[in-house]
């Protein structure tokens, strides 16, 4: 890919926090993450307008106030399951483009990765995409050039990858949109428990492109 550009830094988190050292605290870190999936659960489960502190509070086994002290309110919440999936979004692209040089490789490696985030973090993501028209304008101007920078990134391996004829003519843009949409909306029916893992289902998309496997040889 021509340029390598490399992706724009990840969101970062807007919740208040007392001192250097409780942000890096594992302990502070791994509650904040068990409110962050117990508010994507009630989120999931009864949506953002109808969900309440109190019932996530009750998920995850905390008080009210813990959920305030720890991230803050119903707002804070999805504002940082919203950063917390773009950040994730962010680190599959750039794990992926630096796989390889090889164009169909760098493709490949970021639909594994991106279809690994979706699976690890099903919820989430299906919070993010559900309530997207929630969070604050801001916040979704951020997003929104988050993901203009994704799709310029694959549309230049795409693009890369027309000029070898390993891919079919069209907008690259468009192409990199469907590409994405693959691991993107899977959270619509992927069942963890299912008869596929994360990494079986990114193997088929790859085949549905015809990319090589990763031993090298085509899908």
């Amino acid at each position: 890919m021509a340029g390598s550009a490399r992706p724009e830094p990840a969101l970062q988190g807007h919740a208040a926090e007392d001192s250097n050292a409780r942000e890096t605290s594992h302990e502070y870190r791994t509650k904040r993450l068990a409110i962050l999936e117990g508010a994507a659960d009630v989120f999931l489960r009864r949506g953002y307008a109808a969900g309440t502190t109190k019932e996530i509070a009750a998920e995850v086994g905390l008080s009210q106030p813990t959920i305030y002290h720890y991230v803050g309110a119903k707002a804070d919440l999805l504002r940082e399951i919203a950063i917390h999936v773009t950040e994730e979004m962010t680190a599959a692209l750039s794990t992926g483009l630096q796989r390889s040089e090889d164009p169909a490789e760098r493709l490949r490696g970021v639909i594994e990765e991106f279809t690994a985030a979706v699976g690890r973090d099903r919820r989430s993501f299906a919070v993010f995409w559900q309530e997207l028209h929630s969070l604050p304008s801001d916040l979704r101007e951020e997003i929104a050039r988050a993901e203009r920078d994704y799709i310029r990134q694959i549309a230049e391996v795409i693009s890369a990858l027309q000029q070898t004829g390993d891919m079919p003519p069209g907008p690259t843009v468009v192409l990199a949109r469907a590409v994405l949409s693959m691991p993107s909306w899977m959270y619509q029916w992927y069942d963890p428990d299912g008869p596929m893992t994360a990494a079986e289902i990114a193997d088929v998309y790859c085949s549905l492109l015809r990319l090589p496997g990763g031993d090298g040889t085509r899908s």
